[in-house]
Protein backbone atom coordinates (compact mmCIF):
# COMPACT_ATOMS: atom_id res chain seq x y z
CA UNK A 1 0.00 0.00 0.00
CA UNK A 2 2.74 2.31 0.65
CA UNK A 3 4.37 2.02 -2.71
CA UNK A 4 1.34 2.67 -4.06
CA UNK A 5 0.84 5.67 -2.37
CA UNK A 6 4.26 7.16 -3.09
CA UNK A 7 3.41 6.31 -6.93
CA UNK A 8 -0.11 8.56 -6.69
CA UNK A 9 1.84 11.10 -4.96
CA UNK A 10 4.60 11.10 -7.73
CA UNK A 11 1.85 11.58 -10.49
CA UNK A 12 -0.53 13.54 -8.84
CA UNK A 13 2.48 15.56 -8.19
CA UNK A 14 4.22 15.81 -11.76
CA UNK A 15 -0.02 16.06 -13.47
CA UNK A 16 -0.64 19.21 -10.87
CA UNK A 17 2.92 20.43 -10.75
CA UNK A 18 3.40 20.87 -6.87
CA UNK A 19 6.23 21.69 -5.86
CA UNK A 20 8.09 19.24 -3.94
CA UNK A 21 6.58 16.51 -5.56
CA UNK A 22 7.07 16.75 -9.15
CA UNK A 23 9.06 14.20 -10.61
CA UNK A 24 9.91 16.11 -14.16
CA UNK A 25 13.38 17.95 -13.09
CA UNK A 26 16.48 19.08 -14.87
CA UNK A 27 17.77 15.34 -13.84
CA UNK A 28 14.88 13.33 -14.95
CA UNK A 29 15.69 15.35 -18.72
CA UNK A 30 19.44 14.97 -18.47
CA UNK A 31 18.55 11.52 -18.03
CA UNK A 32 16.45 11.22 -21.00
CA UNK A 33 18.86 12.67 -23.16
CA UNK A 34 21.73 10.49 -22.15
CA UNK A 35 19.56 8.05 -22.98
CA UNK A 36 18.57 9.32 -26.59
CA UNK A 37 15.42 9.76 -25.74
CA UNK A 38 12.99 12.72 -26.79
CA UNK A 39 15.91 14.72 -26.85
CA UNK A 40 13.65 17.38 -28.19
CA UNK A 41 12.78 18.12 -24.00
CA UNK A 42 16.22 18.55 -22.96
CA UNK A 43 16.71 21.67 -21.02
CA UNK A 44 17.17 24.90 -22.39
CA UNK A 45 20.21 26.97 -20.51
CA UNK A 46 19.61 30.79 -20.69
CA UNK A 47 21.58 33.14 -18.96
CA UNK A 48 20.01 33.34 -15.26
CA UNK A 49 18.11 30.21 -15.18
CA UNK A 50 17.24 26.69 -17.36
CA UNK A 51 13.85 26.66 -18.84
CA UNK A 52 12.78 23.70 -18.94
CA UNK A 53 10.11 22.75 -22.18
CA UNK A 54 6.35 21.48 -21.87
CA UNK A 55 6.38 17.95 -21.50
CA UNK A 56 3.44 15.51 -22.73
CA UNK A 57 2.17 15.16 -19.20
CA UNK A 58 1.91 18.93 -18.34
CA UNK A 59 -1.28 20.54 -18.19
CA UNK A 60 -2.22 23.91 -18.50
CA UNK A 61 -3.50 25.82 -15.75
CA UNK A 62 -7.07 25.58 -17.09
CA UNK A 63 -6.64 21.91 -17.36
CA UNK A 64 -5.44 21.58 -13.67
CA UNK A 65 -8.55 23.52 -12.52
CA UNK A 66 -10.63 21.49 -14.57
CA UNK A 67 -9.15 18.08 -12.79
CA UNK A 68 -9.24 19.72 -9.46
CA UNK A 69 -12.80 20.65 -9.89
CA UNK A 70 -13.97 17.36 -10.96
CA UNK A 71 -12.39 15.88 -7.98
CA UNK A 72 -14.26 18.61 -5.95
CA UNK A 73 -17.55 18.18 -7.51
CA UNK A 74 -17.13 14.36 -6.53
CA UNK A 75 -19.33 12.37 -4.32
CA UNK A 76 -18.98 8.54 -3.59
CA UNK A 77 -20.26 6.47 -0.91
CA UNK A 78 -19.96 6.59 2.80
CA UNK A 79 -17.48 4.23 3.98
CA UNK A 80 -15.97 4.25 0.45
CA UNK A 81 -12.71 6.94 0.75
CA UNK A 82 -12.25 10.08 2.36
CA UNK A 83 -14.75 12.93 0.92
CA UNK A 84 -12.24 14.18 -1.97
CA UNK A 85 -13.65 17.44 -1.67
CA UNK A 86 -12.03 17.79 1.60
CA UNK A 87 -8.49 17.04 0.14
CA UNK A 88 -8.92 19.30 -3.02
CA UNK A 89 -7.46 22.92 -2.56
CA UNK A 90 -9.16 24.94 -5.34
CA UNK A 91 -6.74 28.19 -4.83
CA UNK A 92 -3.67 26.56 -5.38
CA UNK A 93 -4.74 23.44 -8.25
CA UNK A 94 -3.71 20.54 -5.60
CA UNK A 95 -4.45 17.65 -3.65
CA UNK A 96 -3.11 17.08 0.15
CA UNK A 97 -3.55 15.02 3.23
CA UNK A 98 -4.34 11.48 0.93
CA UNK A 99 -4.14 8.42 3.31
CA UNK A 100 -2.83 5.23 1.28
CA UNK A 101 -6.26 4.08 1.00
CA UNK A 102 -7.53 7.44 -0.76
CA UNK A 103 -4.99 6.92 -3.40
CA UNK A 104 -6.04 3.22 -3.87
CA UNK A 105 -9.44 4.36 -5.05
CA UNK A 106 -7.80 7.22 -6.72
CA UNK A 107 -5.33 5.45 -8.65
CA UNK A 108 -7.82 2.85 -9.63
CA UNK A 109 -11.56 4.57 -10.10
CA UNK A 110 -11.22 8.10 -9.56
CA UNK A 111 -8.18 9.56 -11.46
CA UNK A 112 -8.78 8.21 -15.14
CA UNK A 113 -12.24 9.30 -14.77
CA UNK A 114 -10.87 13.05 -13.82
CA UNK A 115 -7.84 12.64 -16.86
CA UNK A 116 -10.16 11.75 -19.11
CA UNK A 117 -12.10 15.29 -19.88
CA UNK A 118 -8.76 16.93 -20.19
CA UNK A 119 -7.81 14.38 -22.74
CA UNK A 120 -7.28 15.36 -26.51
CA UNK A 121 -9.74 13.61 -29.10
CA UNK A 122 -7.29 11.14 -30.50
CA UNK A 123 -6.18 9.83 -27.33
CA UNK A 124 -9.20 8.73 -26.84
CA UNK A 125 -10.12 7.30 -29.50
CA UNK A 126 -7.36 5.13 -29.68
CA UNK A 127 -9.96 2.83 -27.09
CA UNK A 128 -12.28 2.72 -30.04
CA UNK A 129 -9.39 1.47 -32.40
CA UNK A 130 -8.19 -1.37 -29.75
CA UNK A 131 -11.80 -2.15 -29.85
CA UNK A 132 -11.90 -3.25 -33.85
CA UNK A 133 -8.40 -6.13 -32.81
CA UNK A 134 -9.20 -9.23 -33.16
CA UNK A 135 -6.25 -11.56 -32.89
CA UNK A 136 -3.56 -9.04 -30.32
CA UNK A 137 -0.43 -10.78 -31.58
CA UNK A 138 -1.32 -10.07 -35.38
CA UNK A 139 -3.49 -7.01 -36.00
Amino acid sequence: MHIEKNICDSIIGTLLEIPGKNKDGIAARLDLLNMGVKTDLQPEYGERRTRLPPGPLNLSRAEMRAVCNSFYGMKVPEGYSSNIKNLVSLQDSRLFGLKSHDCHTLMQQLLPVTIRSVLDKPTRYMKVLKGYVQNRNNP
